[in-house]
């Protein structure tokens, strides 16, 4: 007997532009556990426009008429990060499994109230953190873990990342991103998406110390009028990890000129691993991993197939969020555990402290 699909209700499907449409609707499609069964979207004609063409009855302009609907079991929030803290309390009121884009909340203080709730309730939750299942660092992960490299001593990551949403201009729907109060911008999207595969090869920083600030002008164009913003676009980050690694890490916005925008170098006392991304995000593009020795001329390790078997054949930014909708599934069926609200608060955590670190020109030290 085949088991039901897990019924999907999209909060922010819309079939013209956004994250739903460029990444969740193709991993959903590709997955057999799972089934889109409603939409909600902020203009009703947006709603049945996306109805339509996925082909599906539910279409609602109020986010809890979707979610009350009891074809819908995970409620997946693809809209603004100052909208998620309603619509993700909303969901955890009715009992529903929620899937949160990142980040979670504006602020730590939002996202903490919100693991709370859920874990209250016994939710299962996911958010939207698909860089730590990507094959390529689960692969640099089990190196670490075998003794590739021997004892990791130390490790550096350079970011470059481009796109106008980081150095302009903006499209009117991007505005948001000027204000650092609405929980979306250059730190936390930026900063945020890179520290969970960083954590999950490495471990969790215990202190940092940092800089947070904007370098470029503060006056840019949003639509075609001139916007002032408090945004960061320049980042570092000095710590120690819990397994005494000691890390920096390099965060710019615009695209490196010159070679791939990440370089992440972790270095051993018996060797080093190098992961490099033509892209400036480990969630949306293919990661080349590359193994040093002293004694011999590195080399760059293919994937193994077991790591990227059973996942569907996408590429781009589908091809995570998908492998992320599948470990859930599994999870659920009591498989290994997924990154959930917890995993997020731990990732807000970092970004706090990174932030009162940049404001306080005083060291940090996090929860152990």
């Amino acid at each position: 007997m085949t088991k039901p699909s897990i019924g999907v209700g999209i909060v922010g499907a819309s079939m013209e532009r956004g994250w739903a449409k460029t990444a969740h609707i193709p991993a959903l499609h590709s997955l057999d556990e799972y089934e889109i069964r409603g939409v909600s979207a902020r203009r009703q004609e947006t709603a049945d426009q996306s109805a339509r063409e996925l082909g599906v009855d539910l279409a609602f302009v109020d986010h809890r008429a979707l979610i009350e609907r009891p074809e819908i079991d995970l409620v997946v929030v693809t809209v603004k990060v100052p909208d998620h803290f309603t619509i993700v309390k909303d969901a955890v009121a009715a009992g529903k499994m929620i899937y949160c884009e990142w980040p979670l909340g504006r602020s730590l203080e939002e996202s903490t109230q919100l693991a709370s709730l859920a874990d209250a309730q016994r939710v299962n939750t996911v958010i939207g953190l698909q860089g730590g299942v990507s094959p390529a660092v689960r692969f640099a992960r089990e190196l670490v873990e075998e003794g590739a490299i021997g004892r990791p001593l130390s490790t550096n990551l350079r970011v470059h990342l481009p796109g106008q949403q980081w150095t302009g201009p903006l499209t009117y729907w991007q505005d948001y991103t000027t204000d650092r109060r609405n929980g979306a911008n250059f730190l936390t999207i930026g900063v945020g998406h890179t520290l969970e595969p960083f954590a999950r090869i490495l471990g969790e920083f215990v202190s940092l110390s940092a800089i947070s600030v904007r370098r470029r002008s503060n006056r840019i164009t949003v639509a075609d009028v001139p916007t002032v913003t408090d945004a960061p676009d320049e980042v570092i980050v000095a710590g120690t990890l819990a397994s005494g690694v000691v890390a920096s890490l390099h965060y710019s916005a615009g695209a490196n000129p010159i070679g791939d925008n990440i370089v992440w170098e972790i270095v051993g006392d018996e060797g080093e691993i190098a992961l490099s991304v033509k892209d400036g995000y480990f969630h949306l593009e293919d990661v080349t991993v590359t193994l040093g020795h002293p004694d011999r001329a590195p080399r760059v390790l293919p994937i193994p197939e077991r790591l990227t078997a059973g996942a569907p054949v996408l590429a781009g930014p589908p091809a995570n969020v998908a492998r992320l909708y599948r470990q859930f599934a599994r999870h659920l069926d009591g498989g290994p555990v997924v990154a959930d609200f917890g995993t997020a608060v731990q990732r807000h955590e970092v970004l706090a402290a990174i932030e009162n670190a940049a404001e306080s020109g005083m060291r940090q030290t996090l929860p152990g």
